[in-house]
C-alpha cells in the first residue's frame, strides 16, 4: 500500500525545489528501474508499482532497506509523469559524489557550460557513459541533472556517471595552473577536430545551445575545437546540436587517444 503522503512526495519531486529539500529523485520505467536496481540499490528509497509490473521487478536485486509499494493504476496516475506510463517508479537518493582533486581527474572528461535541454543534458551523461567518461564538471545554471528528462533521456547512465556543480572559471584555472589536463573548448572559430593533435587526460568543454561558451572560459581553454562543416548547399546549416557535438568530439578524442 502507498499512502497519500508518499504519493504527495513523488509528486512534489517534479520540482527541482523539493529534489533539493528531501536530497531525492525519480527514476520512472522498466529501463531506469532495472538500471537502478543493477547499479544503484542501495540508493532506492521505495519502489511503487501496479500489479502488472510485479512480476517483473527482480525481487533478488532489491536491497533490504528498499520498500515495496503496490499501487492501483488510479494512485499510479496520480504522480506518473509520462503519457503512456509503464506502471514503475522508484524514489532515490541522490549518490554522494564529493568534489575530486585535480590529480584524481583521470583519462577524459566533460565540462558543460549552461547547457538547459534536459534532453541534450541526458544525451550527454549516456556518451559519457558509453565513451568511459565517469565525471561531469557542470556549471551552477546547468539544468538539474535530476530533472526527470534528464533521467529518462540518460537512459541508466545516470547511475555511473559523477556529476558536479561547481564555478567552473575557479576549477578550470587550478587545473591550467596546475597543467595536469589539456582543456579543449568548443568554438565556431575553432581549430578543425580532424586535423588537430588531441591529447590526454583532458577535459572538453560544452558551451551553452545558443550562446556557445561563456567568454570567460574561452582564454582557460588550451584550444578550442570546430567540427568542420562539409555541406555543399549555400543555406547549409549553421552549427550542430550539442549532444551530437560531444559525441564526434568524444569520439575523435578516444580514436587518437585509444
Amino acid at each position: 500500500m502507498i499512502s497519500t503522503q508518499q504519493i504527495k512526495l513523488i509528486r512534489a519531486l517534479h520540482q527541482k525545489k523539493y529534489r533539493d529539500k528531501y536530497d531525492l529523485f525519480i527514476a520512472e520505467g522498466f529501463k531506469l528501474v532495472n538500471e537502478a536496481l543493477s547499479s544503484v540499490p542501495s540508493l532506492i528509497k521505495f519502489l511503487a508499482f501496479t500489479s502488472q509490473t510485479q512480476d517483473q521487478i527482480n525481487i533478488h536485486k532489491v536491497h533490504k532497506n528498499t520498500s515495496l509499494l503496490e499501487v492501483t493504476e488510479k494512485e499510479f496516475n496520480k504522480f506518473t509523469l509520462q503519457t503512456t506510463p509503464q506502471g514503475i517508479l522508484a524514489v532515490l537518493k541522490k549518490p554522494l559524489t564529493p568534489l575530486p582533486e585535480p590529480l584524481e581527474i583521470k583519462d577524459i572528461s566533460l565540462v558543460l557550460d549552461k547547457i538547459q535541454d534536459p534532453g541534450n543534458f541526458g544525451t550527454i551523461i549516456r556518451l559519457a557513459d558509453w565513451f568511459g567518461m565517469n565525471q561531469i564538471f557542470c556549471s551552477m545554471n546547468t539544468v538539474d541533472c535530476y530533472n526527470a528528462k534528464v533521467v529518462q533521456a540518460s537512459m541508466g547512465a545516470i547511475f555511473r556517471v559523477n556529476i558536479h556543480y561547481i564555478e567552473l572559471k575557479e576549477f578550470l584555472n587550478e587545473i591550467k595552473q596546475n597543467k595536469t589536463h589539456h582543456i579543449y573548448g568548443t568554438s565556431l572559430n575553432g581549430s578543425n577536430l580532424f586535423t588537430t593533435n588531441l591529447q590526454k587526460p583532458a577535459l572538453i568543454i560544452l558551451g551553452n545551445e545558443s550562446g556557445g561558451m561563456d567568454d570567460n572560459l574561452i582564454d582557460v581553454s588550451e584550444k578550442n575545437l570546430l567540427i568542420p562543416n562539409y555541406s555543399n548547399y549555400k543555406d547549409k546549416s549553421e552549427s550542430l546540436n550539442v549532444s551530437m557535438a560531444a559525441a564526434i568530439i568524444c569520439a575523435e578524442l578516444r580514436r587518437q587517444t585509444s
